[in-house]
């Protein structure tokens, strides 16, 4: 199987959620139970040859007193030439709004995105070294073959994840496998990337990561090497960034190595670093402080040696420039089925408008291929405030033979969901999501890790201007 064809088993699913819509019996089964039957579709707006934006909007309910809005944007490559992928914006050791990350893809006006929305799930880290709006994501996440933190790792299982190269998005289970080889062949485990060594947020990244909080969800590891990239670009973190996390006090070790593998500074302490040009720097705490202090010495060379492994069909991806990953906990929807799995999970919820019945206000964002096999990005939100709905009824909504969407996966959501487009006519974006976070009194967008976008492009085009 070559890296550029879809996975054998997306394209069944894909057929066979074609043949479901067009057959009567299933059709009229389906339609009596659908969720979106009380729901009116307004009329598909062309933002750009190949790319759609629909809006459903919500019948009249009982539950609600505002209604909600489903919107969806449709990438049809074979009408246009057209790219999907994610950028973490200006770099991906801060948040930024969707709008900012979309505007930096190029400085080439007439090739910036038509459309975008919101990506992975993320945590702020407490701010160290002065450095302010740090961001780590929460589980695996990539851009141009890139690896910018590992995925979470459940018992061996890997984390879900969407892969997407060559304008298609593949939803499968992702382990990362990062090793540092020394100047004489030694190997040690690489932890993570782009984060405080010491305090793994949301999940275990292997199985020495213990718990210490679960609001938000955060680990600890006393021993530990992180990793930074050169799109870090924030000074890397110094010890106590975080005074909940022993851990993160470590003074540990710091090592800067440049472009060609080659190591220009070891010392003592850490943090308060520049990543050179094509570079990185290798922090470490604990033990693992003491093995870049016994091994590593000015002008060694060093490999940093990073796997991307598909746990759904036992297989390696090969970390190449046409190579991004969006990272996520649920899967809403596959071979047009939801899963089992799916937890009916919700962060915020609400007594209902006419007082008998909690609802789940969680916006929500998904991304995911259709039975024609085009990508679709979708948000779900109140018309002008935070509103959503429980994971599996979301799920359902999204399952609806009106859309006909075969694989669909879970975004971040919340006040992070946001739907972004720009025509090619217009000098400005628009935001078709309302902003939810309180701030001076007022509302705006959330700032962000990553996004999700299509703009120009095309099949086997993987190289950013």
């Amino acid at each position: 199987m070559t890296r550029n064809r879809r996975p054998w088993v997306a394209v069944v699913a894909a057929l066979g959620a074609a043949l479901a819509l067009t057959s009567p019996a299933s059709g009229a089964g389906q339609q009596a139970t659908d969720p979106l039957a009380t729901w009116a579709k307004g009329t598909a707006v062309t933002v750009a040859p190949g790319v759609t934006h629909t809006t459903w909007t919500e019948g009249p309910s009982a539950l609600r007193a505002k209604a909600r809005k489903l919107q969806i944007v449709e990438i049809d490559p074979t009408a246009g030439s057209l790219t999907l992928e994610s950028t973490v914006g200006t770099r991906d050791g801060s948040a930024e709004h969707v709008t900012e990350q979309l505007a930096k893809v190029t400085p080439v006006a007439a090739r910036h995105p038509y459309a975008g929305v919101n990506g992975g799930l993320f945590q702020r880290e407490p701010a160290g070294a002065g450095v302010e709006k740090t961001a780590a994501h929460t589980s695996v996440s990539a851009t141009d073959g890139v690896l910018h933190s590992s995925s979470c790792w459940s018992g061996g299982k890997g984390s879900t994840g969407a892969v997407i190269q060559y304008g298609i998005p593949y939803i499968t289970k992702l382990l990362t496998d990062m090793q540092l080889i020394g100047p004489s062949g030694e190997t040690v485990r690489i932890d993570d990337v782009n984060r405080t060594p010491g305090r793994p947020p949301h999940c275990a990244r292997d199985s020495e990561d213990m718990e210490v909080s679960k609001t938000p969800p955060v680990f600890t590891d006393s021993d530990e090497i992180v990793v930074f990239t050169d799109d870090y670009g924030l000074p890397t973190p110094k010890p106590g960034t975080d005074p909940l996390v022993a851990a993160t006090a470590d003074t540990g070790f710091e090592v800067v190595v440049d472009a060609h593998g080659v190591v220009t500074q070891v010392r003592e302490g850490r943090g308060g670093t520049a990543v050179p040009a094509g570079g990185r720097v290798i922090q470490g705490i604990g033990t693992r402080a003491q093995w870049l202090r016994d091994r590593l010495a000015l002008d060694d060379r060093v490999t940093i040696d990073q796997k991307l492994h598909d746990v759904t069909l036992n297989r390696d991806i090969p970390l190449d420039k046409s190579v991004d990953v969006v990272s996520s906990f649920h899967q809403l929807l596959r071979h047009s089925k939801i899963p089992a799995e799916l937890p009916d999970s919700c962060s915020g919820k609400e007594t209902s408008a006419d007082g008998t019945t909690l609802i789940c206000t969680d916006s929500r964002t998904a991304l995911g291929t259709n039975a024609q096999g085009h990508p679709v990005l979708v948000t779900l939100t109140g018309a002008d405030n935070e509103d959503g709905d429980y994971l599996r009824s979301f799920a359902a909504l999204l399952d609806s033979p009106l859309l006909g969407i075969v694989d669909a996966i879970n975004l971040d959501g919340g006040g992070s969901t946001a739907l972004v487009t720009k025509k090619p006519t217009e000098a400005q974006s628009k935001t078709h999501t309302p902003p939810t976070d309180p701030l001076d009194g007022g509302l705006v967008h959330r700032e962000v890790a990553d996004s999700v976008y299509t703009g120009i492009g095309g099949y086997g085009m993987y190289v950013k201007p």
